[in-house]
């Protein structure tokens, strides 16, 4: 692969070496397919990065946008359903925000408790509101964030949601179990941007999804 320095040039590179793995004419085996999709999450956060300093152009509600993406989610993860929890909120919630940010914040958590959390994680995502704000709560069963740990892409998705939203995100250190939030403004005012529905997430086999949780997750043949 040749040297590209822009990012986006780069996440182009990855993205046609990828079809190279996933393409009609790519080799058989699970090995080759999951390295084709870890390729294109690769090129999905140098994609999304790029957006992190971007203004909010729609609105998402919440509950449908969050609780779409945890049903698919959990479909797809090698876990038992009852692992995978989603608690909405009996209202709208509608934050300011880029559709590719919020999936990010909630896949790459979800994929980050599959890789750490140990071999039976349970995971949750709550959601509330109180003041004029949503409240976006996230915990696993799993050891909590090391003081003094790097914080990955995905924690830098959530703070660039977060921000469009003119909310904050954090992450609490140490145990027991990872626990992080957003707060997010109640923003109704932006053109409203429907959620996917999950079967369409799973349906699509270059949907979020797979891409955010390929470490892990059930891949489509």
């Amino acid at each position: 692969m040749r040297f590209a320095s822009d990012p986006l040039e780069l996440a182009a590179l990855l993205r046609r070496q990828a079809a190279l793995r996933l393409g009609p004419d790519a080799p058989a085996g699970a090995a080759g397919l999951r390295a084709g999709y870890l390729l294109l999450r690769r090129a999905r956060a140098l994609e999304l990065e790029a957006a992190f300093s971007l203004p909010a152009i729609s609105c998402l509600e919440l509950n449908g946008w969050c609780g779409a993406l945890l049903e698919a989610a959990a479909e797809v993860c090698p876990l038992p359903p009852a692992s995978v929890r989603f608690c909405g909120w009996g209202e709208p919630l509608p934050v300011a925000g880029r559709s590719g940010l919020l999936e990010a914040l909630v896949l790459q958590l979800v994929c980050n408790s599959l890789l750490y959390t140990g071999p039976r994680p349970n995971l949750e995502l709550r959601l509330r509101a109180a003041g004029g704000c949503a409240y976006l709560i996230y915990t696993d069963s799993g050891p909590g964030l090391a003081s003094g740990a790097r914080p990955g892409f995905g924690f830098g998705a959530a703070r660039a949601f977060a921000r469009q939203a003119g909310g904050s995100f954090a992450v609490r250190a140490g145990g027991p179990g990872f626990v992080c939030g957003a707060l997010l403004p109640l923003s109704p005012a932006l053109p409203l941007l429907a959620p996917p529905r999950p079967s369409e997430l799973l349906a699509d086999r270059f949907s979020p999804v797979y891409i955010h949780l390929a470490p892990r997750c059930i891949l489509p043949e």
